[in-house]
């Protein structure tokens, strides 16, 4: 099995070496595709950002964030092999793609491969640097906490915070993993920075009524329920506050 692996990637290797390399025009070319295709992705429209991301690469197939890309289009359409195959291309071209390395993690996640999650998201964060390296801290944090691995979730999530305090999506799932160990005062403070922002969403003004009814504070359950009508009266959060059904996972 082994062997059979190395030959694959001796066999990927040689392709690579054999494709005839674009010249400048074409790798222009290539490149507005790939931001074309990036600009549709970015809009909700994943099946027209995979036809300007396969263009693009019938242009240049040397360029790793083409293949990140088209992965990341894989998985919102949900063919997941293909996702992986495109992440696994792009770390042939380039084994130091932090990009790449991230997001084959977060796949892994997606599926329930814990340890191979775990090891892809240590090889991002090895090389990782500034707002890339905050990012991988957060979502192995966040996939550490979907595997219930609570004490990996707490800490890079921490590790997340020390880097950028003002991370309001890292200080949710802060909040949350606390909960999720019973610690409701801790969550709740940081909950309470986090709602007297301007960056408070529904997901976590429920996570603070959550936290308040298992403290027994009846009035900071209606504070933030209140807080959670003003702001957003529209959203499911709300809905479910009304219907007494407070599920905030």
């Amino acid at each position: 099995m082994k062997a059979r692996i190395l030959m694959l990637a001796w066999l990927a290797a040689s392709l690579v070496a054999c494709v005839s390399v674009p010249d400048t025009a074409q790798r222009e070319a290539a490149a507005s595709r790939l931001a074309l295709a990036q600009a549709y992705f970015e809009q909700g429209q994943p099946q027209v950002a995979s036809q300007e991301v396969q263009r693009s690469l019938a242009i240049d197939a040397h360029n790793p964030r083409a293949h990140v890309l088209n992965g990341l289009v894989w998985m919102d359409l949900n063919r997941f092999e293909s996702a992986r195959s495109s992440f696994d291309r792009a770390l042939v071209l380039d084994p130091q793609s932090v990009s790449a390395w991230h997001n084959r993690a977060w796949l892994s996640c997606q599926q329930g491969a814990w340890e191979q999650a775990h090891a892809d998201f240590e090889q991002a964060l090895l090389r990782a640097h500034g707002a890339d390296r905050v990012q991988a801290l957060m979502v192995q944090g966040v996939c550490a906490a979907q595997a219930q691995s609570w004490s990996l979730a707490e800490q890079r999530l921490t590790q997340a915070l020390d880097l950028e305090p003002n991370n309001t999506m890292a200080r949710h799932h802060w909040a949350q993993v606390q909960q999720e160990q019973g610690r409701w005062a801790q969550a709740q403070m940081a909950l309470e920075r986090l709602n007297t922002s301007p960056h408070a969403r529904p997901e976590s003004l429920l996570l603070a009524i959550r936290g308040a009814q298992q403290l027994g504070d009846a009035a900071a359950v209606v504070r933030w329920a209140q807080e959670l009508e003003r702001r957003f009266p529209q959203s499911p959060q709300w809905d479910a506050y009304q219907r007494k059904s407070v599920n905030v996972r």
